[in-house]
């Protein structure tokens, strides 16, 4: 059988890198091409918004004017304020409680081990906005409608994430739970001192998830809050994009005339994403370790 030459197999590696690379660059630019736009859109010339002449780049002499309207707007800041505490407070209430939870689900020892494990993974099945009315009055009796409470408590674990950090946690040695045991520790010093510290890909990504989902969320918080000093970013401005679309006039509370509508409202989405696009080079790195979070190892 005449097997090709070096030159031949080189030839060929060389393609097929160049069509890989390609590939890549074609995925990158499909990706990176929606924030381009909103970026070049939010610092265009407003007419050319209007026209829909941005294609890539900004067109027309740039403009700041929708970052102007927003900056100068004290709704915006009270809003990054609020969902700054929002997202670190409730962050770490999630975390707390999803490990709290997950730990004796991964222990098959502890009481009520198969029912809680049950439990846990039948609410993964029910909706809280089906449960939207009754949740509702469960936040009205508790007295907590108007308070930054019912933002920070009513969401304070996901089942899915406590499901996929008791994986994990069931994926340590048992061994060392044994010697740790025979040593007189107990069951919050093995999970203080040995489990956490060896969970910090899993909880660095399971935080990750919570910290977006905070930083995100604005449908409980439009629900539960009447009070706009307590409303977070995306509440704020999920108003200012809604009656920017309807075309409706706002000179008395942002100082704009409607050719600005559109540049205030791609301005507002690079606000509320730009954070979350800073912190995640960061913590990439966690990523490739909690990619395989809760498998189970061969």
């Amino acid at each position: 059988m005449n097997l090709p030459s070096g030159n031949k197999l080189f030839k060929i590696d060389y393609v097929w890198t160049v069509l890989i690379v390609l590939a890549i660059l074609s995925v990158c630019i499909i990706m990176l091409y929606p924030f381009l736009y909103t970026f070049s859109a939010s610092i265009s010339d407003p007419d050319s918004v209007i026209r829909n002449q941005v294609t890539f780049l900004p067109k027309g002499p740039l403009s700041l004017e929708g970052y102007r309207i927003l900056f100068n707007n004290d709704r915006i800041w009270q809003g990054y304020a609020n969902t700054i505490f929002y997202t670190v407070v409730g962050t770490m209430i999630n975390l707390a409680i999803t490990i709290l939870a997950a730990y004796p689900m991964s222990r098959s020892g502890f009481n009520g081990y198969r029912f809680i494990n049950i439990f846990v993974s039948l609410t993964m099945f029910i909706s809280a906005t089906g449960m939207m009315i009754p949740l509702y009055l469960v936040v009205r009796s508790l007295k907590m409608l108007d308070t930054r409470w019912s933002v920070l408590i009513v969401f304070a674990a996901f089942p899915y994430y406590i499901i996929l950090l008791r994986s994990f946690f069931q994926q340590l040695p048992e061994q060392m739970f044994e010697a740790a045991r025979l040593d007189g520790a107990s069951e919050f010093t093995i999970l203080w001192k040995i489990v956490l510290p060896l969970s910090g890909a899993a909880l660095a990504t399971i935080g990750l998830y919570y910290g977006i989902n905070r930083w995100n969320g604005y449908f409980w918080a439009m629900i539960f809050l009447r009070d706009e000093s307590l409303h977070p970013l995306q509440v704020v401005l999920r108003e200012l994009i809604v009656l920017a679309s309807m075309g409706e006039e706002m000179d008395a509370n942002l100082g704009r005339s409607n050719t600005n509508a559109e540049v205030v409202k791609y301005g507002a989405i690079v606000l509320a994403t730009l954070p979350v696009a800073v912190i995640y080079p960061f913590i990439q790195k966690y990523f490739v370790k909690g990619a395989t979070l809760g498998s189970v190892k061969g």
